[in-house]
C-alpha cells in the first residue's frame, strides 16, 4: 500500500502497541502505532486502518482533506469502518 501513495517513498517508521480503545495512530513526527489485536480483522478493516494512519502523514487531523484522501485511495472506507467498528467488541476480547 506504502508503494501506491504519491506522499510516501519509503515505509514509516511503525509498531505494535495494544491499545484499548484505538485501531492505530500516528505521531506528529509520523511515527505509526497498530493495535495487534487488528491482525484478527478482515483485511478490508486492516487495509482501512493501514491508510487511514497513512494519511495522517500528510494531514495530521481529520479535516475534509483528510477524508478526501481516504475517499481517493478508498472509496468504501465508510461500510469498512462501519463493519470494523461492529465488530470491535468480538476482535478485541478474542484470543
Amino acid at each position: 500500500m506504502v508503494e501506491s501513495l504519491p506522499w510516501t517513498t519509503t515505509a514509516p517508521t511503525w509498531r505494535m502497541v495494544e491499545m484499548q480503545t484505538q485501531w492505530g495512530s500516528c505521531s506528529p513526527e509520523g511515527a505509526i502505532l497498530l493495535n495487534p489485536h487488528l491482525i484478527k480483522a478482515p483485511i478490508c478493516a486492516i487495509d482501512y486502518v493501514l491508510l487511514h494512519e497513512l494519511c495522517h502523514l500528510v494531514e495530521h487531523n481529520h479535516s475534509p482533506r483528510f477524508y478526501g484522501l481516504l475517499d481517493r485511495f478508498m472509496p468504501d472506507w465508510r461500510s469498512v469502518k462501519e463493519r470494523l467498528d461492529g465488530q470491535a467488541d468480538s476482535i478485541l476480547t478474542r484470543i
